[in-house]
């Protein structure tokens, strides 16, 4: 989750360390924080790995900044992660938010087969939900007074996904409405292999400026 995140963000410029951090750390909520301990081996590694490179700049007060920048081959890891199926553990729901805000560098296709993807996580936690409560209410061991609470906590378990997978339709429609296939260019040309067996959406042709 955190290789895609930081690969999406250097998508749009080269950011150092500390606002990276600080992006992540928003991103993540209140209640959950990424640390250096953890921030710079992954950018180590990333670096290791041919995904990122490291430029200088002279920051104000003329001491050099390292900042890190996507390399070709890191645009490709970028595709191919927005494009793999995802793990459904724990995590998933920040998952699919990582790469729903990833949407601007892929193409309508992909959007609709990651909205798909996480529509039927959601909808197995909502058949889960409904089978523990017909669980409980068959059990004979419960007493009467616990039964309608443990029911409570159970369709508040089943409420959440139900109104995420209402929320994901309303967002795949308003997708599906608009045509025009954004998939970025360097994706295009990074994962060219992957996109000869996709089929492409035509854009909109330009207008002619003589009209």
């Amino acid at each position: 989750m955190f290789e895609l995140f930081i690969l999406g963000k250097l998508m749009h410029r080269p950011i150092h360390g500390y606002l990276l951090q600080s992006i992540i750390n928003a991103a993540l909520g209140p209640f959950r924080r990424l640390g250096w301990g953890t921030l710079y081996p992954l950018l180590r590694k990333l670096e290791q790995g041919g995904l990122i490179a490291v430029q200088g700049e002279k920051s104000s007060d003329r001491r050099r900044t390292k900042n890190y920048r996507t390399t070709p081959r890191g645009r490709a890891r970028f595709f191919e992660l927005m494009r793999s199926a995802s793990e459904h553990d724990t995590e998933y729901r920040d998952l699919f938010r990582v790469k729903l805000s990833n949407f601007g560098h892929i193409g309508r296709e992909d959007q609709q087969l990651i909205l798909g993807e996480y529509r039927k996580h959601m909808e197995a936690v909502v058949r889960y939900s409904e089978a523990k409560a017909d669980e409980v209410l068959k059990a004979p061991g419960l007493a009467a007074a616990e039964r309608p609470y443990v029911l409570k906590a159970i369709d508040h378990q089943r409420h959440l996904p139900t109104s995420e997978i209402t929320w994901v339709d309303a967002l795949n429609q308003e997708i599906g409405g608009k045509g025009e296939d954004r998939l970025a260019k360097d994706g295009r040309a990074a994962s060219k292999s992957a996109g000869d067996r996709r089929r492409r959406v035509g854009t909109r042709p330009r207008s002619d400026p003589r009209k």
